[in-house]
Order: C-alpha cells, then sequence, then structure tokens
C-alpha cells in the first residue's frame, strides 16, 4: 500500500506487517500511528488556512 512522505511529499510504502511508513527517497521510517497524527495535524492545519482566507475575502 502506498502512502505520502511526511518530509518530502513523495510516494512512500505502508509495510502493514510492521506497521511503518517507509519513504525510500528520504529515509525516513515512522510508525503508523505517529504517521496518521502527523497528518490529521497537516489536514486541520490546512482547513484552518481555507477557514481562515475564505473569512478574509470577505464570504
Amino acid at each position: 500500500m502506498d502512502a505520502r512522505c511526511i518530509s518530502c511529499n513523495k510516494k512512500a510504502n505502508y509495510d502493514i506487517e510492521n506497521s511503518k511508513i517507509i519513504c525510500k527517497e528520504c529515509d525516513i521510517e515512522i510508525d503508523y500511528d505517529k504517521y496518521i497524527e502527523i497528518m490529521k495535524e497537516k489536514a486541520l492545519n490546512m482547513a484552518d488556512n481555507v477557514q481562515e482566507n475564505w473569512e478574509k475575502s470577505g464570504f
């Protein structure tokens, strides 16, 4: 299964057996649970930025 690397944004691999995300491009290996937490935080930040820009635009 594929995932997106938290560092370089390129394709990383999800090692299901070991519950790890592994990026061969930047040599990162991270536990799946930690990866999910980081990606949740990134998604929340993106949503906050959209909301902030929406409010600034006057809509």
